[in-house]
């Protein structure tokens, strides 16, 4: 072979081989134009999927802020009640402090009186039974002194004899 048929032949190999390239290249282009068009079409999908998601997300979250601020006013609102009846309570415990302190001061004065009243009767009893003591003691002694004159008259007389 010659140069010149080597060269043809090389000539005829490339133009086949570029032949082969291009049809690659166009079926491939083909199948890549489909894939960026899957491609496309899922990032469309996702991106509406997500939108709606943030949209879905957007309404619970200003339902839940909503319910949230529905909560915390009722929360206040029975706090503000909680505060009353705590108030009143205090209110109604303070009276019946008062009312207590009260009844003891007067129940400490009454039985105060009373005490000063057991001591007076007290010592008048215990003055007069001091003074029936002395009178008993008394009378004993002078039966003892008359018993003893008496015993003593006896043993004179028995003596006498």
């Amino acid at each position: 072979m010659s140069f010149y048929d080597v060269l043809a032949l090389g000539g005829v190999m490339a133009t086949i081989l570029g032949l082969f390239l291009t049809l690659y290249a166009i079926i491939n282009n083909r199948t890549l134009k489909a894939e960026a068009r899957n491609i496309n079409e899922l990032i469309s999908q996702f991106r509406k999927e997500h939108h709606e998601t943030m949209q879905i997300m957007s309404g619970n979250l200003d339902e839940f802020r909503k319910e949230h601020r529905e909560t915390m006013q009722v929360m206040s609102e029975k706090l503000d009640e909680f505060r009353r009846e705590h108030r009143e309570t205090m209110r109604i415990m303070s009276e019946k402090l008062d009312e207590f302190r009260r009844e003891h001061r007067e129940t400490m004065e009454r039985w105060g009186k009373e005490h000063a009243e057991m001591i007076r009767i007290m010592s008048e009893k215990l003055d007069e039974f001091r003074r029936s003591h002395e009178e008993t003691i008394k009378y004993i002694a002078n039966l003892i002194v008359t018993n003893g004159e008496r015993t003593r008259q006896e043993i004179r007389k028995k003596t006498k004899r």
